[in-house]
């Protein structure tokens, strides 16, 4: 949630704009829209007189950012904010109300309301409110970036038939965090978990492969990326794996919190009298 204060800089929105205004006022709606058009070329405003319009047009038209007023016949502004919650979880959605009160704000607050601005006639009112819906939408649409990234990601850990371990660096070991269903089919015993784990201490099984492991746990630790042939045991026997040590994270205090680890099994194209250690 915004509710914001003070104006601002304008986060960096390139793209258009559409905004829907739902106020019971044509003639206050007409003169809203046409000054906080003018603040911003990106900004396309679209006027609704009552909440159940508003629905309707939310429901022909892509929406960037929902500005209401609160006192309408019907359905009021937060009643139409929760109307809205039902359909569109994440739209961003104004209060912009000439009955202001703490009871009100708290209302919409509980809602889920993105901000809550008071009416104005001066212009710097309508800079302000140019201001908080380019935030809004703004801030709405790199969530949505990350979510739709977050989820190409996770897709990919899924299905790919590389073994992949997330771990947290602690102390120098690499802690696991978490597996894809590739590490566990070809380095993890049926019924053994290996969450929380050291993964150098699952799956080396030689003095001469956990120093290897350990001197590559230690470049991630400075934001090294790794790429080179390992031996690690699995649930067959010894294979021979690329390895790429990816760091991730970085710490407070300029060091690597976390990395993955991607093993690619290279065992048939390495060759017997070229086993790394």
């Amino acid at each position: 949630m915004l509710l914001s204060a003070g104006n601002g800089g304008y986060c960096s929105v390139p793209e258009a704009i559409a905004v829907l205004h739902v106020d019971d006022d044509p003639d206050f709606a007409e003169f809203a829209a046409s000054l906080l058009e003018r603040q911003d070329d990106r900004l396309t405003v679209v006027r609704a007189d009552s909440a159940s319009d508003g629905q309707a047009l939310l429901a022909e038209r892509p929406v960037d950012c929902v500005v209401s007023d609160y006192d309408m016949p019907r359905l009021n502004g937060i009643e139409f904010l929760q109307a809205i919650r039902e359909q569109y979880p994440d739209l961003p959605f104004i209060l912009f109300t000439g009955k202001g009160s703490e009871e009100i704000a708290s209302e919409a607050i509980s809602a889920g309301v993105t901000d809550y601005l008071q009416k104005g006639s001066d212009v710097e009112r309508y800079e302000l409110l140019a201001n908080r819906v380019m935030n809004a939408v703004a801030q709405n649409r790199a969530q949505q970036r990350a979510l739709e990234t977050t989820q190409r990601y996770e897709t990919l850990f899924t299905h790919t038939t590389n073994a992949i371990a997330s771990v947290e660096l602690r102390n120098g070991a690499p802690i696991i965090q978490s597996v894809n269903p590739a590490f566990e089919a070809t380095f993890v015993p049926p019924g053994t978990d290996v969450v929380g784990r050291n993964l150098d201490r699952v799956i080396t099984a030689t003095d001469a492969q956990r120093e290897q492991a350990e001197r590559i746990t230690r470049r991630a630790e400075t934001g090294d990326v790794t790429t080179t042939e390992v031996t690690r045991q699995t649930v067959d026997g010894p294979r021979t794996f690329q390895l790429q040590a990816v760091p991730i994270d970085p710490g407070e205090t300029g060091g690597v919190c976390s990395a993955f680890a991607v093993y690619t099994d290279v065992t048939d194209i390495a060759g017997d009298d070229e086993t790394p250690p």
